[in-house]
């Protein structure tokens, strides 16, 4: 048998004669080994979490798990096991082994020398802390001036503004069964639904909702920012966006939408051809979305001829720069049609000024 080993295509192109007398000469444990080296993946989602590792428990089970006798028994086991004795007692203020002195070199210590004189020189006694904390703004610009300063700078660096006030946002009174219904019902009137910061949505309303997005064609803008909206929900929104026609805008930021299916609902755009201009999903759970599927969203987003405007954070500059290219490209495009429709804009141009 050959001890040569292939790398690379060379593995491939070489024949499976030396393969299997390699695999012949291992015992049943190399190969159980070998097995759970290449097969395990902590990363792969579609694998269950007990096969993500190489870990293999070989135990008899001793029942079904009770949560409370677990607890209770760890934290009895806790209790008679003997702590490791200290070396040195402990007692409070006091500071067991070696403290640690920092060692500066000159220029670290010539800093902090500076830095010491900076903050002497700048210490106030209590009587001009006092009589600073009662100027009001033509004492401070009397003293700007005595001090030779921009008064506007001055005032800028030592006197601070109030806090401004401003009110919180209105509770989003929408009645959600009652726009479930009419997105049922196909309401033309219906153009635009809110439902943002509702919180007890449920997620069978959600699915109700976004299946009857199939049949909806009066919809033109969808929200549902901070809702708490699931994978779950989502997977029916993605296959009721392969049949709409008449969405143009939505809105799901600041949501529970994991990373593949929010590659897949750019996926599900380019199934039919949908209208949608605008989508937003930033501030989802998990932000960082990683390059595979940064690249899956970004070649779906080169196929889509509609969409101009798309809230999301990429992580990788290639993708970002590929994604902006692509809707600079639909807007452009957008751009052509409407000249072509309905000609050049008559917007007049004031005339260049010029030197003469």
């Amino acid at each position: 048998m050959s001890r040569t080993v292939a790398f690379g295509t060379e593995a491939l192109d070489g024949g499976g004669e030396d393969l299997e007398d390699l695999l012949a000469a291992l015992t049943g444990d190399e190969v159980t080994a070998l097995v759970d080296e290449m097969a395990s993946d902590p990363d792969d989602i579609h694998l269950p979490a007990s096969v993500r590792n190489s870990y293999r428990c070989f135990k008899e089970t001793t029942g079904a798990l009770n949560r409370d006798s677990l607890i209770n028994h760890i934290n009895e086991e806790g209790m008679k096991h003997e702590g490791q004795e200290d070396i040195v007692a402990f007692e409070a203020g006091k500071k067991r082994g070696n403290v640690y002195i920092p060692k500066f070199n000159e220029a670290e210590m010539e800093a902090i020398r500076r830095r010491e004189a900076v903050a002497e020189a700048v210490r106030l006694d209590d009587d001009e802390e006092a009589a600073l904390g009662e100027a009001n703004t033509q004492d401070l610009m009397s003293l700007a001036e005595i001090l030779d300063s921009n008064p506007q700078e001055f005032i800028m660096e030592v006197y601070a503004d109030d806090l401004k006030y401003f009110d919180p946002d209105l509770e989003n009174k929408t009645n959600v069964p009652e726009s479930i219904d009419k997105v049922k019902n196909n309401d033309k009137e219906l153009k635009e639904l809110n439902l943002n910061n509702i919180h007890d949505i449920k997620e069978e309303q959600f699915v109700e909702l976004f299946d009857a997005f199939k049949r909806n064609e009066g919809l033109e803008t969808f929200s549902a920012v901070n809702c708490d909206i699931s994978d779950f929900a989502i997977s029916t929104l993605n296959c009721a966006l392969e049949q709409n026609q008449g969405l143009k805008s939505l809105n799901l930021e600041s949501n529970k939408i994991g990373p593949l299916t929010m590659a897949s609902m750019f996926e599900a755009l380019n199934s039919s051809d949908s209208n949608i201009m605008e989508l937003h999903l930033t501030g989802q759970e998990q932000s960082a979305l990683g390059y595979k599927v940064e690249s899956r969203i970004a070649d779906a987003i080169g196929k889509n001829k509609t969409l101009i405007k798309v809230g999301l954070k990429f992580q990788f500059t290639e993708v970002y720069d590929r994604v902006s290219k692509y809707l600079i490209d639909n807007v452009d495009r957008r751009r052509k049609e409407r000249v072509k429709n309905e000609g050049p804009s008559q917007v007049k141009w004031k005339p260049a000024k010029t030197l003469d």
